[in-house]
């Protein structure tokens, strides 16, 4: 019984490196819709391989009641192979503004935040992805009553759909 274990998981590392190499090449694009503590929308282009530069938007902040903000982000994804099964790392800088954002927010109604994380991108299907990524956030916050500013977050993670075309 251990021996097909071993077989099976051989062959599922196999199969998984076998999709996609030309999905993550120059000049190809994908839509993104990204799950972590607010959903966010983005498209990213591929500048060239393995190297994308994603751009979106996002209208929610942490479940904070009464929030009509918006969320824009810049960022680079690079991804170390172009597998079925593909490693990356990247970061991106947001701009958060909200003008009705609660008194005990801590904030006044923009901010600023860098974030790197790194993660697995893994193929479905030819033109369909699933990713997964863990990284780090600083945030930089317009304070109310000459708070405390800046605000880092030691973990933030996400779960990302990804159409490639």
């Amino acid at each position: 019984m251990k021996n097909y274990r071993w077989l099976l998981l051989t062959g599922l590392l196999f199969i998984s490196n076998g999709i996609a190499q030309d999905s993550l090449l120059a000049g190809n694009k994908y839509l993104n819709f990204e799950m972590n503590s607010t959903p966010f929308l983005s498209g990213a282009y591929f500048l060239q391989d393995l190297l994308a530069l994603e751009a979106g938007i996002g209208f929610s902040f942490n479940g904070e009641s009464n929030s009509d903000g918006l969320g824009i982000r810049l960022g680079l994804d690079k991804y170390l192979q172009a597998r079925r099964l593909s490693p990356l790392v990247g970061g991106y800088v947001m701009f958060e503004i909200n003008p009705n954002a609660l008194e005990t927010a801590g904030w006044e109604g923009s901010r600023i935040s860098l974030e790197g994380h790194w993660g697995l991108n893994l193929f479905i299907f030819k033109n369909f992805a699933a990713a997964g990524t863990l990284g780090a956030e600083l945030i930089f916050n317009s304070p109310e009553d000459r708070d405390d500013s800046t605000t880092f977050t030691s973990l933030t993670s996400s779960i990302k759909f990804r159409f490639f075309f």
